[in-house]
């Protein structure tokens, strides 16, 4: 399916694009509601300090944003401002941003990295799609619709299923991986999935795993800082112990 037609010089949405607008308009939604319900718990008295966080939008909808609350819970003292946001943060007094979540090789130049979780990926789609499909081996997805993201490519899955293919260059392309799932989940192709996004639409079966290959990806999650936002900061300290024990616990 389709999220737009071309008519003329107007790009037009289909019915399935309206509904991947919905999709997405529902999730912004469910983070801002999420916000909301953190800023409303009651607060012990005395003095509160507020960590400012800059993470990828698909990884705070999916991952963090449902666990925060479990943190305030802890420490209601300490206020917890998330920056969804595709840019990298400075991570110093020009953005005010104390701590990033970040996904890739973890080598950022004048940054702390610490890794909080290796990434595991793998191809999904609707049940609807893979019954069409009928894959039985990675083979079959050859004339299957592929979801394209920039920033996971198909190549390294391919040479892990012994597949000597190019990576794709058609095919939709969606630049979040939270839209991506989106789609995936309308029954648009098959996209490559990590684990750790992807998890609870395959709990709830929106989305399958096509095949049982999955490969461990050369990009992790990785918390990143710079040394001195460290010191004398136990608020800080506290935040990122438990980011780790939540990671090691999923």
């Amino acid at each position: 399916m389709r999220p737009f037609v071309r008519d003329g010089q107007r790009m037009i949405l289909t019915d399935a694009g309206q509904v991947l607008v919905l999709q997405v308009r529902e999730g912004l939604n469910t983070l801002s509601q999420a916000f909301d319900e953190v800023r409303a718990r009651p607060r012990r008295t005395g003095a509160s300090s507020t960590l400012t966080v800059s993470v990828l939008p698909s990884f705070a909808i999916r991952w963090l944003v449902p666990r925060l609350a479990e943190f305030q819970a802890l420490r209601a003292d300490v206020d917890i401002a998330i920056r969804p946001t595709t840019s990298l943060a400075v991570l110093d007094s020009r953005d005010g941003v104390d701590l990033a979540i970040r996904y890739g090789s973890g080598n950022w130049p004048g940054l702390h990295a610490v890794k909080l979780m290796k990434s595991v990926v793998f191809p999904v789609c609707s049940p609807g799609l893979l019954a069409r499909l009928a894959v039985k081996t990675p083979a079959d997805l050859r004339d299957a619709p592929l979801l394209r993201n920039p920033r996971q490519k198909w190549q390294p899955w391919f040479q892990a299923a012994g597949l000597d293919w190019p990576e794709p260059a058609h095919g939709p392309l969606y630049d979040d991986s939270g839209l991506l799932l989106q789609a995936a989940a309308l029954g648009q192709g098959v996209g490559l999935a990590r684990e750790v996004l992807a998890a609870d639409d395959l709990a709830t079966g929106r989305l399958v795993r096509v095949g049982q290959l999955a490969i461990e990806d050369a990009s992790s999650w990785f918390l990143a800082w710079r040394e001195p936002l460290r010191c004398n900061r136990p608020d800080f300290e506290a935040f990122v112990r438990w980011l780790q024990q939540e990671a090691d616990s999923a």
